[in-house]
């Protein structure tokens, strides 16, 4: 499992890459703003490691970045939040996050390195960032858990630098793991568990485990279109997922949907900043 999400970050990085290249940036020699980067924040760590001058931010910044496994790092985590987490820390980092970077830094092909990385707890909606100061923004996998999207669109359009290119990655509600309640859910490997497909749109009393926005595509299509200052230059599915799971009693029961919105499991927008 560790390997194979280490696998599946790098491949979100490579695709990140090669989508900036095409679109005339070097993403090796330019200001990055990394929104959600995560608890391992891997496109973080791998932009920064290839010379990028990269800003990691998410809701909250924890310890948790693995590379540096140092006692007083400890130390300091422990008086925080006590000694039973932190020796749960110290197993997690030695036994998964050692394991997780080891794959990463060999599937990317670069010696990773955190020293100097900038990594801030920042609200999506309120970046504390001066205006067009960034040349790249990348996102994945949090544009789904924001709340105000339209206010989150117009910092992504404030902070970038005219003709600036900005990779937004989302998981799309409606998809059979949008529900974000399934045991696995990196794309190419299914485990639905003890959870009927598509529960979250078929129960109503189902609750989401983490918060979620409940948007459709062409929720987030209208509110990327009308946000000031950036231009939609390139709006694709990333993956699709489930169509071995949508039988026609489904479908029945979903007429609201259609089996395309129900199979498209995450979208990439690619938005450039006016002139």
């Amino acid at each position: 499992m560790v390997e194979a999400w280490a696998s599946h970050d790098v491949d979100t990085w490579r695709a990140f890459v090669d989508t900036v290249r095409s679109n005339s940036l070097d993403p090796f020699r330019a200001r990055v703003l990394d929104i959600g980067c995560g608890a391992n924040a891997p496109v973080s760590i791998l932009l920064h490691s290839a010379g990028a001058d990269v800003v990691g931010i998410d809701w909250k910044v924890g310890h948790r970045w693995g590379l540096d496994i140092s006692a007083k790092r400890y130390w300091t985590y422990a008086r925080e939040v006590g000694l039973g987490k932190t020796a749960r820390k110290v197993l997690g980092e030695l036994v998964y996050d050692r394991r997780y970077y080891i794959t990463l830094s060999r599937r990317a092909g670069i010696p990773l390195t955190e020293q100097g990385l900038d990594l801030r707890a920042m609200d999506a909606t309120a970046l504390t960032l001066p205006d067009a100061s960034v040349d790249i923004v990348h996102s994945n996998a949090t544009w789904e858990h924001i709340a105000d999207v339209r206010r989150a669109n117009r910092e992504v359009s404030r902070v970038l630098k005219p003709g600036g290119l900005a990779c937004i990655e989302i998981h799309l509600f409606p998809s059979l793991s949008g529900g974000h309640d399934l045991p696995w859910i990196v794309p190419g490997k299914t485990d639905l568990g003890d959870v009927t497909p598509w529960r979250h749109l078929r129960d109503p009393a189902w609750r989401e485990p983490v918060f979620l926005n409940r948007l459709r595509e062409r929720d987030y299509r209208d509110a990327f279109g009308t946000t000031p200052g950036i231009e939609i230059v390139e709006w694709r599915t990333e993956y699709t997922e489930g169509a071995a799971f949508l039988t026609d009693a489904i479908r029945a029961e979903l007429p609201h949907y259609s089996p395309e919105e129900l199979t498209q499991r995450s979208i990439i927008v690619v938005l450039r900043r006016s002139a």
